[in-house]
Formats: structure tokens, sequence, C-alpha cells
């Protein structure tokens, strides 16, 4: 018997060990923080096709003429226009050589959407074969992250500071911080924005506009209680 009776007296300094792990007293937050912002790098796909009307081909040369005639009077940089793709599809298109239908696709990185209204008035008169916004950006969006991160953890400390006074309490040093990143849903989607028929000849009747960039940050955070 007397193996038996020495196992709870082995036991007791093992829990007294793990009670001491639990003395430390801490709270436990989350801060956040949230901005929205207007994109200020927005790129735009304009394709240009070959096509016949009245018996009359319009070649791929004049409308890239018109094209880049439009991207100098909306005064954009010649050197923000990319070509994006060169009609690799051509013999889709092939029946005889000289109904071949030539296509070219151009990116144009643009920086408001004022700006995108001016380019799509001076590109009305041009018969594009079709224009999308492919990809809503900021410029400064990494630095904008990080300073979000850090108004979420102020967020955290001043949150925490303010429960422990409610009881009597100071707050201590950080025991943990985690930091929780979020997928931004509206980088890389099209924008919410109206764009006009490419062959009217009037304007749209309200200027364009985008869905802002909505950013956030979460921080969860561990401070000692004093």
């Amino acid at each position: 018997m007397k193996p038996i009776i020495l196992i709870p007296f082995l036991l007791l300094p093992l829990f007294g060990s793990a009670q001491e792990n639990f003395k430390e007293h801490f709270i436990e937050v989350t801060g956040t923080a949230y901005r929205e912002i207007e994109p200020n790098e927005i790129y735009v796909m304009i394709r240009l096709k070959e096509f016949e009307e009245n018996r009359q081909k319009t070649s791929l040369e004049k409308l890239e003429r018109d094209f880049y005639n439009a991207v100098k009077e909306a005064g954009i940089d010649r050197k923000r226009v990319e070509l994006a793709d060169a009609g690799s599809d051509l013999e889709k298109f092939r029946r005889k050589d000289k109904e071949a239908f030539r296509e070219k696709t151009f990116q144009i990185k643009l920086t408001s959407a004022a700006e995108l209204e001016r380019f799509i008035e001076k590109l009305s008169p041009v018969k594009v074969d079709s224009v999308d916004i492919t990809r809503l950006h900021h410029s400064d969006y990494e630095k904008i992250r990080l300073e979000l991160k850090v108004e979420a953890l102020k967020a955290a400390r001043a949150k925490a500071e303010t429960l422990l006074q409610s009881i009597g309490a100071e707050i201590g040093k950080p025991l943990m911080v985690r930091d929780f990143d979020f997928v931004q849903p509206y980088m890389e989607m099209k924008a919410n924005v109206r764009m006009m028929d490419m062959s009217a000849e009037q304007g749209p009747e309200e200027p364009i506009s985008f869905r802002k960039i909505k950013m956030q940050a979460q921080i969860n955070a561990q401070f000692e209680i004093k």
C-alpha cells in the first residue's frame, strides 16, 4: 500500500507548479482601425479591332492613330500606355487574307476618376471595340496598411486602459500581440463606374465615380494587469 499512498504526495508539487503558471493576470482585447481611400491607380484596357462598314474597312493603323490622338488630347503621357495584346487570335477571324480583322489591346494607367472621364470624352469619336476597367489600386497602399495596424494596436491599448480603470487597476507591459491580415475585396474588382456609350455623341450626364477602397486592420493583444 505504501507506493499507492506516495502517489498523491508526488503529484502535489506538480499541481503547485501549475498554479504558479496561472498567477499572472492579464487582459485580452481587440483593436480595429478602418479607412476608405480613393484609388489613384486605375488600369483600363482598350481593345481596337478592324471592322467593315458600308463595305469599307477601317484599318488597325487608323484606329491606332485615332487612339493615340485621344490620349494626347486628354493630356496623358504616352509612357503610361502599354501594348497588352497584338491579336494572337488572328486566325480565328481569318477567312481570306484581305478579310482578316486584326486587333490590338492596350493598357493605360490613369490616376483619378476625373482623368478617366476626360480620357473617355476624348476617346468617344474613336470606334474602339471595348473599354474595360480591370484594376483599382493606391500607390501608398502598403504604407497606409502599416499605419492602420499601428492605429489598431493603439486602439487595443486604449480599450484595455479604459476597462482596467473602471475596476481601479492599471495596465502593464504587453504580453502578446497578434496581427490579423485582411484581404481587401475591392482592390482587384472592377470599378463601380458608369461608363458612357462609346458611340454616343454626348457625354455622361453624371461624373464618373468609384467605390472607395475599404481598408481594415485588426490587432489582438494581451496586457499585464498591475
